[in-house]
């Protein structure tokens, strides 16, 4: 009875370390998704304090999925500045996730601008260029 209590205990001791190596090799790859390679830029998030619901990934992501615009509608436009304020809805791109509100983003091309007024309803799209959430597609919504 004795041999056996031991080997029942023996047997749950090397479970318990197993499952604790187990779970620090998981946890040395926090803010990695290996199979895609996407890395959390939480680093670069500290500077954009209000902003901890939207997910940006420092890679660009796969040339092969297809562009996801999302909806807004322009609530200011500065072109000295290359900027943009925009009421949004959710917006999912390949390295940019966050909910609806409206904010001002930084725009890839100045161009862009020059095609908005406020109150147009627009698609854009959004993507992490160094850290930073930037418009890089923008199109003017038909009525």
């Amino acid at each position: 009875m004795k041999y056996l209590l031991f080997k029942v205990i023996g047997a749950l001791g090397f479970a318990v370390l197993a499952m604790n190596a187990y779970a620090d090799q998981e946890g040395s790859n926090k803010g990695m998704e290996m199979g895609g390679m996407k890395m959390d830029c939480s680093k670069h998030m500290e500077s954009m304090k209000g902003m901890e619901g939207m997910k940006m990934d420092c890679m660009g992501g796969d040339a092969a999925m297809p562009m996801s615009m999302s909806d807004g509608e322009v609530k200011a436009v500065d072109k000295a500045g290359k900027n943009i304020t925009l009421k949004h809805g959710p917006i999912k791109s390949k390295t940019v996730e966050m909910g609806a509100m409206t904010m001002s983003f930084a725009v890839q091309d100045a161009a862009m601008l020059s095609k908005v007024k406020m109150g147009d309803k627009v698609k854009f799209q959004v993507e992490n260029v160094d850290g930073q959430p930037i418009v890089v597609a923008l199109t003017k919504q038909t009525k």
